[in-house]
């Protein structure tokens, strides 16, 4: 079966046998401009406005979303692209256990490839949390090509149906 909507993140568990969620787009830019646009301040507040990535071991992270509440974490792994670029930090959000999340930049033909994976995570949150994951990635590829990360802000609730237990092909537990 062909997946509809190819930027689709998967929900499930991983090969370490946890809970995540992974997304893998390829972008039409080098690794080293995909890299600024997540850790240069001025250009991550483009496409994500309230947010901030100190890239470097020890700094810290927040994702401010306003009303919603404030992810916060500190970057535990930085490895500035060459052949693979990544960054991990923790990610802290209320009511939920701590988790990580892991960027991971590849030079491809005609781009980057850039796996997003957060885990471990509990199934119940998953789904939310995927939702915020593919929108701000459709922003970042969007103010990456010079376009609008409006755009992407404006379909949340069309990107939410697709994590919907009934649209999960993935099989995440409704929570119920």
């Amino acid at each position: 079966m062909t997946n509809p909507n190819p930027l689709r993140g998967t929900l499930g568990v991983g090969p370490d046998g946890a809970f995540r969620i992974r997304f893998e787009r390829v972008l039409a830019h080098a690794p080293e401009r995909v890299w600024s646009w997540i850790t240069e301040r001025e250009k991550l507040e483009r496409w994500l406005p309230g947010c901030a990535i100190d890239p470097r071991v020890g700094g810290t992270v927040s994702f401010d979303f306003g009303d919603e509440g404030t992810a916060t974490g500190v970057v535990s792994e930085v490895v500035p692209p060459g052949q693979e670029g990544v960054l991990v930090h923790s990610w802290r959000w209320p009511g939920v256990p701590d988790s990580a999340v892991r960027w991971t930049l590849e030079g491809v033909p005609g781009g980057t490839r850039l796996v997003l994976v957060h885990g471990e995570l509990l199934p119940e949150p998953a789904a939310e949390f995927a939702t915020g994951w593919h929108v701000m990635l459709d922003a970042l590829a969007l103010a990456a090509d010079g376009g609008s990360p409006e755009d992407a802000w404006s379909a949340v609730g069309e990107v939410a149906e697709l994590y919907a237990p009934s649209a999960n092909a993935e099989g995440v537990p409704s929570g119920g």
